[in-house]
């Protein structure tokens, strides 16, 4: 209520909101709450992100289906991880 009687700025009420109660599910169906694991802090982490984000990027360059040698074990951990997700 603080930020929301301080500021009518909405990208500032956005990110506290945010910060209280949490991005929800990032690959699923839930709109808000707190993830089922937590990777970062999104406002801490965001340099690290950034470069984990690149080199997996890099990755799927590569090798877009994962089935290459060094990848075998990253794709069962993906498959794993999100094999009873929705379809988008």
């Amino acid at each position: 209520m603080k930020v929301i009687s301080s500021t009518n700025d909405g990208f500032v009420i956005s990110e506290k909101d945010l910060e209280l109660r949490g991005t929800g599910e990032f690959f699923g169906t839930r709109q808000h709450g707190i993830p089922e694991f937590k990777i970062a802090n999104l406002f801490e982490d965001i340099d690290m992100l950034k470069q984990v984000q690149a080199i997996a990027l890099q990755i799927i360059n590569k090798d877009k289906t994962l089935e290459k040698e060094e990848n075998i074990l990253l794709k069962k951990i993906v498959d794993n991880k999100f094999k009873n997700r929705i379809e988008i």
